[in-house]
């Protein structure tokens, strides 16, 4: 794809040509003439917004700038996830590598590897380890934690550890599934988290349940194998390399307040969820009263309600705003 901010005077002819196609209804011929190009531009013109998605090659019209924008978003995210995935499946056969063979080769030594069993023991062990891991912290936190049905009954402990952590002044950082933030127990626990010193971002896709301390002890969810509750390691050769995962998860997740600044979308009523999946797709407004057998001034109305809940000051923004938070999904 062509660099949006390359090519300064190409840039300025692009938009030119783009603005009189949308506002005139003009093809791009006409738009080109009108705008009196010379004839050596019109390719690298037509290229720029064929790669923009901002230009129809079939019928030669203009593209709504929101709906272009939202299948931009939209490939961007399967790709993210297509690229998490694989970056999960080598985590896991690491960890499996981990668990099967690190522990063998260490016979004759302390184990770094430990896995505890999901039986009536695991919970309170598991508390019983994170007590430690936080009272011997001397560095750094991260977190990861995908979509789950959480037990309220930890919340107060793990809350109590991120106090103690921040009272010394230890960085902590965690990343949740932005579905998690859809369930409002989740949401306010969150925020407490959130002003505890605990740094929070939500990704679309939150691919293991891992907490790591130190870059040195991480305690990491088997999805895979019912019978192990958590894998337990000791090593920093090990766990050094799931930091850097989460670094890269870090980077593509958006600022925890960003997403709770707004509301998840659960609350819209199915017309609202309806116009704004249409005003995505790059509809007018005319073309969505007539699909929904209203009339133009309740879309209208509608929209200006959707760009009130996302706090959009324009159209535009909106569609970015809700393609973003996952409200298109």
């Amino acid at each position: 794809m062509v660099d949006p901010r390359g090519g300064e005077t190409e840039g300025r002819s692009a938009q030119s040509v783009y603005a009189r196609m949308l506002h005139h209804g003009e093809t791009f011929a006409q738009a080109v003439a009108a705008v009196e190009l010379p004839g050596t531009e019109v390719p690298q013109i037509r290229r720029r917004l064929s790669e923009l998605g901002l230009l129809d090659g079939t019928a030669e019209i203009a593209v709504d700038a929101t709906a272009a924008l939202a299948r931009i978003l939209d490939g961007g995210r399967d790709q993210l996830t297509e690229t998490l995935a694989a970056l999960v499946d080598r985590q896991e056969a690491a960890l499996s590598l981990a668990s099967d063979y690190v522990r063998l080769a260490a016979k004759g030594r302390s184990s770094s590897v430990e896995l505890l069993p999901a039986d009536e023991t695991f919970r309170p062990r598991m508390e019983a380890l994170l007590d430690q891991a936080a009272a011997a912290c001397s560095s750094d936190l991260v977190q990861m934690h995908p979509y789950a049905v959480w037990d309220e009954r930890y919340f107060e402990a793990t809350l109590r550890r991120d106090l103690e952590l921040g009272a010394r002044g230890l960085p902590m950082r965690t990343i949740y599934s932005q579905q998690s933030l859809r369930r409002h127990n989740i949401r306010d626990h969150l925020r407490r988290k959130n002003d505890a010193g605990v740094k929070i971002r939500a990704a679309p896709l939150a691919p293991v349940r891992m907490v790591v301390y130190d870059r040195e002890l991480a305690i990491v969810h088997a999805p895979r194998d019912e019978g192990i509750g958590a894998i337990v390691i000791r090593d920093r050769l090990i766990a050094e390399p799931l930091v850097d995962f989460f670094e890269y998860c870090w980077i593509t997740a958006s600022e925890l307040d960003e997403v709770l600044a707004s509301t998840d979308g659960s609350g819209l009523t199915e017309q609202q969820n309806a116009v704004l999946r249409l005003l995505a797709s790059g509809s007018k407004d005319e073309a969505i009263a007539r699909s929904l057998g209203v009339s133009v001034r309740t879309v209208t109305r509608i929209v200006a309600e959707l760009m009130g809940e996302l706090g959009a000051t324009s159209r535009f923004q909106a569609g970015v705003l809700a393609a973003r938070l996952g409200w298109l999904d």
